[in-house]
């Protein structure tokens, strides 16, 4: 009995809220703060006093500050779909972020990347999502207003033009890189887990895979008798 209240203790440091709530939340919340101000500073900055079609050059050619409003998802896709699909886009985004959200708080606190990927992910998600609910991108009205959907500021022509984005975007794109890196070398289920930590813990969820198919064969058997 005592040797299953230790597991129990021990499984719940592992996979509950105790200690990673926090820091998670104080991570989303900083990353949103970034997303939001930024949004707020290019918005009022360009179109209420240089003017809207301004360009501030960082690199030349390569990287400028402007002031864009995107009342689509991606690249402007989508731009001119109708009210209901817009309408469709956003209830499945706010879906998406609070399925992600909870998976956060069921995933494994010791899978530290696949973690941050989180929360970058939805902090970039919510930011964007904020902007295409305050604007009503899916109210054609709206389209008449100079501000008039997620506010997109950092257009970015490296190797080819990415068009103009946001912090949100930028924090969607790392938290992707950093989901792939974790599905692929960093994490306990990557598919070529390195370091003597993810090697571990891949183990560690195999030996527990194991374990959990050899007691529901042994209750099977159990059952059939």
């Amino acid at each position: 009995m005592e040797e299953k209240k230790l597991l129990n203790e021990k499984e719940e440091g592992r996979y509950g809220l105790k200690g990673s709530r926090l820091w998670g939340a104080l991570l989303f919340l900083l990353l949103l703060l970034v997303d939001q101000i930024t949004k707020l500073v290019a918005d009022v900055y360009f179109v209420d006093m240089v003017g809207a079609n301004d360009r501030i050059p960082i690199i030349d050619g390569m990287l400028e500050l402007c002031i864009s409003y995107n009342r689509g998802i991606a690249f402007s896709s989508f731009e001119s779909s109708s009210e209901a699909f817009k309408i469709g886009i956003v209830a499945v985004t706010g879906v998406m972020m609070i399925a992600l959200a909870l998976f956060y708080c069921k995933v494994d606190k010791r899978r530290t990347l696949l973690r941050v990927a989180l929360v970058l992910i939805v902090a970039g998600g919510v930011g964007n999502l904020i902007d295409r609910v305050y604007y009503r991108v899916w109210d054609p009205e709206t389209a008449a207003i100079v501000r008039d959907g997620v506010r997109d500021m950092v257009r970015v022509n490296i190797v080819f033009d990415f068009g103009v984005c946001n912090f949100a975007d930028f924090f969607i794109t790392g938290g992707a890189v950093l989901l792939i890196l974790a599905l692929l070398f960093f994490d306990t289920d990557a598919v070529f887990p390195m370091g003597k930590k993810y090697k571990a813990l891949a183990k560690e969820a195999e030996e527990r895979a194991e374990k959990k198919a050899a007691e529901k064969k042994a209750r099977k058997e159990n059952k059939t008798e």
